[in-house]
């Protein structure tokens, strides 16, 4: 009842008494719980789990004792009667709700059941910014995953061969992380060859490898339902000296950008890092997305750019990902999964970055 507790304690600078959490991930984090399809009021006088009867057992086993499970109303999921009731059991009258997660459909809904006696009031990131600095258990589940996606990429290496596709090699991929023991994929997995490997975020196709190409792997498994994320771009064959040198450009971008994080640094810092290294010759190809905040959710707070304000603080956990990206001709991407601390970051991903010419 920790993060509860902490969560209550915020409510006095977003000027409710109760909040709306409707995000799973932020269900997750503060109950337990971890299915989805559910709601949860938060208030000082107490904690409403709202679900219907597919989760009500589920709910009760992974649920703190202090949190009521609910049934919705009437069986009427996300029903007027069920805010209206909670809203009145709890004595909310400035009613939060996660702006950037309820729809407007189900905002109708919910004005409709608890107005004119409470009031709504569109609150973003509470729960969130909680979440940014992890538990010494989120950390170490994310030490699992990441040795997990450690492990299934050097199994999938012996596999990559010209004439292999994209899709076999993601095929492989996700084989040997289920087999290493992942609980499931972080997000469709991303397997590039030749010039494809320019689509930052491209779907694995058809393609087949042949010499000399690209190939870029950005995959993570999970491990108690947090998010590993890595990237390690490959040279087929003999490298050329352009693939070389951009190559060495990004390996020095994210080893610099990398070292150059903890506790107490500004947010932004870590790019301009990466941006004195790219120089005048590949910065027009970097795209300044950096990284970003990873557990629950494979991107979560903070986002790390160019104007980024936030401040690093102990135990955050956050990727660091420069990449280039020339259209036509390809892109070189390398990412690591880290733990911000008051000195070197933990890197948690450790697959070697040297360049690799298979």
């Amino acid at each position: 009842m920790k993060r509860i507790q902490n969560l209550v304690a915020a409510f006095g600078s977003f000027g409710i008494d109760g909040l709306l959490v409707s995000s799973v991930a932020n269900i997750t984090y503060l109950t337990g719980f971890t299915g989805d399809a559910s709601r949860l009021v938060v208030s000082e006088k107490g904690v409403l789990f709202l679900t219907d009867g597919r989760y009500t057992e589920q709910a009760a086993k992974e649920c703190h004792p202090e949190i009521e499970i609910l049934k919705w109303i009437n069986d009427n999921r996300y029903g007027a009667e069920t805010y209206r009731y909670a809203c009145e059991r709890l004595g909310i009258q400035q009613l939060g709700f996660e702006e950037d997660v309820v729809t407007f459909s189900e905002y109708g809904t919910i004005r409709s059941g608890i107005e004119p006696e409470t009031v709504l009031v569109p609150v973003q990131g509470a729960v969130n910014a909680l979440r940014m600095v992890k538990e010494n258990r989120e950390i170490s589940l994310l030490r699992e995953a990441c040795a997990i996606s450690d492990l299934a990429l050097q199994r999938t290496l012996p596999f990559i061969k010209p004439g292999i596709t994209e899709l076999e090699l993601t095929a492989r991929l996700e084989y040997e992380l289920k087999m290493a023991g992942s609980a499931g994929l972080s997000f469709d997995t991303i397997v590039l060859a030749g010039n494809r490997t320019s689509l930052l975020h491209g779907q694995p196709g058809n393609t087949r490898l042949k010499q000399g190409d690209l190939l870029l792997f950005d995959f993570g498994a999970m491990a108690g339902g947090y998010h590993a994320d890595m990237s390690r771009t490959f040279i087929l064959g003999k490298a050329s000296r352009a693939q070389k040198d951009l190559y060495n450009h990004i390996r020095t971008a994210q080893e610099s950008a990398v070292s150059s994080i903890k506790s107490g640094a500004q947010g932004n810092h870590p790019d301009s890092v990466v941006r004195g290294i790219l120089g005048d010759t590949y910065l027009p190809y970097y795209y300044p997305g950096l990284g970003h905040g990873v557990g629950l959710e494979i991107h979560e707070l903070p986002f790390i750019k160019n104007n980024s304000e936030f401040v690093f603080r102990k135990n955050m956990t956050v990727t660091i990902e420069p990449g280039c990206y020339l259209p036509g001709w390809g892109g070189i991407r390398i990412e690591d999964t880290i733990v911000v601390t008051d000195g070197d970051p933990e890197i948690l991903t450790r697959f070697p970055k040297e360049l690799t010419e298979l």
